[in-house]
């Protein structure tokens, strides 16, 4: 599930944040010191391009390099407090002078001691903008501990099928899938989300077509909604292709009774990295939620004739 479905396009990302002092923003107007910063790092990751083989690209909120088919590296520039920006420089140079990291300093290399309405992103378009990707981070992890790994399975589970299914669902980020899946959590409640994964999935892909309609609003920012820059088009697209999955995956979950016709009606939802294994699959739980989904009949006592014995 950690490889790319379809490479090329589809690449691993790898992200790699680059930081200065918040006075390197305030000693200039804005617009020059976002474009001064872009032009230093680019012109290192230009250098350093050319001697790997890699390809260099300028995206609107990074620099990023592409080090094969497979993978490439974003480049975000951010500027943080002058205070914080020491810590972290001193906790860099502790790393390349020995090597050794206290938990203090390993800590702050995480952004973890960073103050989160702080931090801003170079932008090429832009000039700046607040962003802290620790925000969306810590609200997951949080969510990930109350509702346990359940959630991001199922999170992962959701972004394997965006990614098989592209183009149709290049549109939709994973956040949004990530928000969508802890919504039906949220709303449901841990003792009633199922405990088995193909249960609780299903159980997010019937509500995943609502959900899609929006708006779906940032759990950490009510004002920002994760599904803003998604096209009509795409928006109805992704709402389709929810509808068929939810209506499959039911169609699997509950009344497929052959192990091998499962894993291959799975692989067509999921892709190749779905593994080829139908030993893993229980039919007698389909089956008996097949039987427990009609009503109960009561049926009238067979008429036994008399017999007599000898």
């Amino acid at each position: 599930m950690n490889d790319p479905a379809w490479t090329p396009p589809q690449q691993m990302d790898l992200d790699d944040g680059t930081y200065l002092p918040m006075t390197f923003v305030q000693g200039a107007k804005p617009s020059v010191a976002a474009a001064a910063f872009f032009a230093i790092v680019d012109r290192a990751l230009q250098v350093l391009a050319k001697e790997e083989g890699w390809i260099f690209v300028r995206k609107p909120t990074c620099a990023r390099l592409i080090i094969s088919e497979y993978a490439h590296i974003d480049v975000p520039l951010y500027a943080i407090p002058d205070k914080e920006f020491r810590l972290l420089e001193k906790a860099a140079q502790s790393r390349t002078l020995d090597g050794a990291f206290d938990a203090r300093a390993d800590s702050i290399d995480r952004w973890d001691a960073l103050p989160s309405d702080c931090v801003l992103l170079a932008h090429r378009e832009e000039d700046w903008v607040a962003s802290d990707p620790r925000q969306i981070n810590d609200w997951f992890v949080d969510a990930v501990d109350l509702y346990g790994e359940r959630l991001r399975r199922i999170c992962r589970y959701l972004k394997a099928w965006r990614d098989h299914n592209r183009p149709h669902l290049d549109r939709v980020s994973s956040i949004l899938l990530m928000v969508c899946a802890w919504r039906v959590f949220d709303d449901f409640g841990r003792p009633n989300v199922p405990e088995r994964d193909d249960a609780a999935l299903l159980l997010v892909a019937r509500r995943l077509p609502i959900l899609l309609a929006g708006p779906v609003e940032n759990p950490t920012d009510s004002e920002e909604k994760v599904d803003a820059r998604l096209e009509d088009a795409d928006r109805r697209m992704a709402i389709v292709m929810a509808e068929g999955l939810a209506k499959e995956l039911g169609e699997i979950d509950e009344k497929c009774f052959d192990p091998q016709e499962a894993v291959t009606r799975l692989k067509d939802l999921f892709g190749d990295r779905i593994p080829d294994r139908p030993d893993l699959i229980d039919v007698t739980k389909a089956a008996y939620a097949e039987v427990r989904s009609h009503d109960r009949r009561i049926s009238a006592a067979p008429v036994v004739g008399k017999s007599t014995s000898a």
